[in-house]
């Protein structure tokens, strides 16, 4: 059977079609199996599909199909949850000769929901993590077998998650909110995330970004949370809701002030499958909130507190209540204007866009707490305005009320951008906030650098990533090279031609001083550096050849070939004294060209006289 007849079976993971390939193809190790191809399993195998496709004989769009992408309208395939750090496999379906799943590549998922066991990604027999990419079909990268994996049966938390995450329709899925029991939303991954990592604090204490389990240990200690709230239904959710407002400021006028970023990101959750958990909230609120204004979550379209006077707006969004009263007048929001008595007119803004204008304040921040996002200094923040790495994260055009102009969530996509095309570093490595001038004192290079950075062509290390942009890492090896050429700009250096010749170096700095040899000179420290395009090295050659190559060739020594050359009238130039000796001798292809043809016309000169 040859590859192209090959096609992925149903649900079935890219890993897996590559391990059942490999299998099919009489290779023990899928790794070997890529290998062969000159592929490797990872992002950048992914992201140039119909190279792999054509190397490895497959079918065209066949990968494409069962491939993770960053942007998926199927939660098993997110690229954000897609496991990279284990390959995790049902122990009785590998028994049983099942394909292995997508489901099984998300971060999220435990549990097998057909045999309700736990999904196994440790070795038995070497005890390490089983990992994409390497290994076969049913066994470890080791060798060891994995036809007989010890099965444990899952929790109902396991199985119920696994099944949310699948979108099966399993019948335990009956313990969850109702709107959520029979629905699979695409950007359920995100939830479950959001609700595991709000009942989480960091190691510090302090909030943070909170990092993707890598293990299916790690992930059943993650979850913990979000089955609390999810399979213990409405309970544990209002007694978090209520606890979350009783912690909250207490001179915040508003529900969603109170509830800070927690609100604003469930919020966010729009699909009807996610309608249980606003309207139990806006239950909490009503029942333990007495402020002017409980938000959007559980209220009705036009309800008595729908409307606020522009004072109580003012207050609520953090600006004088006259410009709101401005806005409104000029069409800039949306408002209504009352008037009561004799001359009094009153404005009036409805709350979901008070909510809108206060998330646009939020959004765009000013440039102290835009460095404060990205972790850098104010010398930096020029650096990076400077090589043009914030053109697409600063707006012209910012919203009604908005003061500022630096936008977190354009930022927060490049970054996402530039984090995806993170790679293996195993050398020495530099973080972005030591990319200054203190690092060098060549401002363009600097600039290079970041450019390079912002377009791409220079990667961050795998791991790093995950923080502020400050604590970026990236290649050292790379960066030098990037700052090399910016100094001295393309061309090569007299140590580089020498080592591509075999030429002495003073040999050829004496030519380049003799100006027989083009070259340009560029700044060095202290003193001044030579660089020698490709296409002057090439007129060079054309033009002269060394005298100790030629003689070499010839199989003879330099002093015979120079007395012999003299005799014809062909004279060497280029030579440096060196002590007591002499060297860098050249020849001029044109003069030996013209001895030669001058010595033939002899020949037949004599030979016509005979």
């Amino acid at each position: 059977m040859t590859q192209g007849e090959i096609k992925p079976q149903e649900n079935e993971s890219l890993d897996g079609f590559l391990r059942r390939s490999a299998e099919i193809d009489f290779w023990a190790d899928v790794s070997d199996f890529l290998g062969q191809a000159g592929l490797r399993y990872g992002h950048r195998m992914i992201e140039d599909l119909a190279l792999a496709e054509e190397n490895l004989g497959i079918e065209p769009g066949s990968l494409a199909q069962i491939s993770p992408r960053w942007k998926s309208k199927t939660a098993l395939l997110n690229w954000r949850f897609e496991r990279h750090h284990s390959a995790p496999v049902c122990p009785a379906c590998i028994a049983e000769g099942r394909p292995h799943q997508q489901a099984w590549r998300h971060s999220l998922v435990t549990a097998c929901t057909v045999h309700e066991l736990v999904l196994k990604d440790q070795c038995p027999m070497c005890c390490e993590t089983l990992l994409p990419g390497k290994g076969g079909y049913d066994t470890c990268g080791c060798g060891c077998s994995l036809l007989h994996l010890e099965q444990d049966a899952a929790t109902e938390a396991d199985t119920v998650l696994s099944a949310l995450v699948c979108g099966e329709m399993h019948p335990m899925r009956a313990c969850l909110p109702p709107s959520l029991a029979f629905r699979a939303p695409s950007d359920i991954g995100e939830f479950l995330f959001f609700l595991a990592a709000s009942g989480r604090m960091t190691s510090s204490g302090k909030h943070g970004k909170t990092t993707m389990p890598k293990t299916i240990e790690e992930a059943r200690a993650f979850l913990t949370a979000a089955a609390r709230v999810l399979c213990d239904w409405p309970s544990v959710f209002q007694q978090d809701a209520s606890e979350r407002l009783q912690r909250g400021d207490p001179s915040a006028s508003t529900a969603p002030e109170r509830l800070g970023r927690w609100y604003q990101r469930l919020m966010r959750f729009s699909d009807q499958a996610y309608d249980d958990f606003r309207t139990e909230l806006g239950t909490v609120i009503s029942l333990e909130f007495d402020g002017a204004y409980t938000g959007a979550a559980g209220a009705g379209s036009e309800s008595d507190r729908d409307w606020m006077s522009s004072a109580e707006a003012a207050r609520v969004i953090g600006i004088r209540p006259d410009r709101i009263v401005a806005a409104v007048a000029r069409d800039l929001i949306e408002g209504k204007l009352y008037s009561r008595g004799f001359g009094h007119r009153h404005t009036m803004i409805h709350r979901t866009t008070v909510d809108t204008i206060r998330a646009n304040r939020a959004r765009f921040v000013d440039k102290s707490a835009f460095r404060e996002f990205l972790g850098v200094s104010r010398k930096q923040y020029e650096l990076l305005w400077e090589a043009g790495f914030l053109a697409s994260v600063v707006a012209t055009n910012v919203p009604p009320l908005v003061d500022a102009a630096h936008d977190l969530d354009a930022a927060q996509t490049l970054l996402d951008r530039i984090g995806r095309g993170a790679v293996r570093v195993d050398g020495s490595k530099v973080s972005l906030k030591d990319i200054n001038l203190r690092f060098t004192t060549d401002r363009s290079g600097v600039l290079a650098v970041i450019r390079a950075i912002h377009d791409g062509r220079l990667s961050p290390s795998l791991g790093s990533t995950s923080g502020k942009l400050a604590a970026f890492q990236f290649d050292r090896t790379e960066i030098d090279a990037i700052l090399q050429r910016t100094l001295r700009g393309p061309g090569l250096t007299i140590q580089e031609v020498g080592r591509m010749t075999g030429w002495k170096d003073q040999c050829i700095a004496h030519w380049c001083d003799l100006g027989l040899l083009e070259h340009k000179t560029y700044t060095h420290g202290p003193g001044k550096g030579r660089i020698i395009g490709h296409e002057c090295l090439a007129r060079f050659q054309a033009r002269f050849v060394p005298l100790a190559s030629l003689a070499k060739d010839a199989g003879t020594s330099s002093r015979k070939l120079r007395s012999v050359l003299a005799e014809r009238g062909v004279e060497t130039v280029g030579a440096m004294q060196e002590g007591a000796a002499w060297r860098g001798h050249l020849v001029p292809l044109a003069e030996l060209v013209s001895a030669s043809l001058h010595r033939a016309g002899r020949s037949s000169s004599k030979g016509a006289v005979i």
